[in-house]
């Protein structure tokens, strides 16, 4: 398996438990404050053989699905089957899990749970508090 980073870098606890896993990287961006522009792709590091393997696609809140989006695209790009790409997420809007599921059907989506705000309902979640 392989274990992308998009933003979130928790590499060093997933190579603790995986210690054979080989680690990617991607910075994708959005210039755009209120994300309505395509995302674009500033840098991308990724195993030589990452066609041939399982790949965690790791990002911790996904409100648009637009930078996951072109994550894929970028693994597709490099020969990766849909059906070898799994999405780890701790958070995802409703609308971000339907565009992924219309654009990409055979991608998995993992995640702790679904919410219409997510970047809020991190905050409470994660530090206790109302944001």
């Amino acid at each position: 398996s392989s274990g992308i980073n998009a933003e979130w870098h928790y590499g060093r606890a997933l190579r603790e438990c995986c210690r054979s896993i080989r680690i990617g990287k991607m910075l994708i961006r959005r210039q755009d404050p209120d994300n309505k522009d395509k995302p674009k792709v500033i840098y991308v590091r990724l195993p030589p053989d990452i066609a041939e393997r399982n790949v965690l696609l790791m990002y911790p809140l996904m409100n648009t699905g637009g930078t996951i989006h072109q994550s894929i695209v970028e693994l597709l790009k490099n020969n990766v089957p849909e059906s070898n790409i799994i999405i780890c997420t701790l958070f995802v809007t409703p609308d971000a899990l339907a565009l992924l599921q219309k654009s990409f059907p055979d991608v998995r989506i993992l995640t702790t749970e679904i919410n219409h705000d997510c970047a809020l309902h991190f905050g409470e979640r994660y530090f206790g508090t109302d944001i």
